[in-house]
């Protein structure tokens, strides 16, 4: 991956996928590259971070115990309000 600036000055995210073009005989007669613009698939992905890292802070600093249990019957999440209520660590509840 690289960046690409246009010739207008905006910055494109470019994945290349490179390999070597070989003669006749099998010697190396240069480079084949396929270039693929990323910079929306990009954006979106650091959407979805920044939204899943403000779903886990509304989780975490929620003013009602909130946790999770998988299907073995593990706790696999466990609020900070989970913590006052219970006085069972986070730590102390997962797994």
């Amino acid at each position: 991956e690289f960046p690409l600036f246009t010739k207008d000055g905006r910055r494109r995210e470019i994945l290349l996928n490179a390999t070597t073009r070989r003669g006749a005989g099998g010697e190396v007669t240069g480079v084949i590259g396929v270039g693929q613009d990323i910079t929306e698939m990009r954006t979106a992905m650091q959407e979805q971070q920044r939204i899943a890292d403000r779903l886990s802070r509304f989780i975490e600093t929620a003013n009602a115990p909130i946790f999770a249990v998988d299907t073995q019957g593990c706790v696999t999440e466990w609020n900070m309000k989970a913590v006052t209520l219970s006085g069972f660590s986070k730590e102390e509840s997962l797994g």
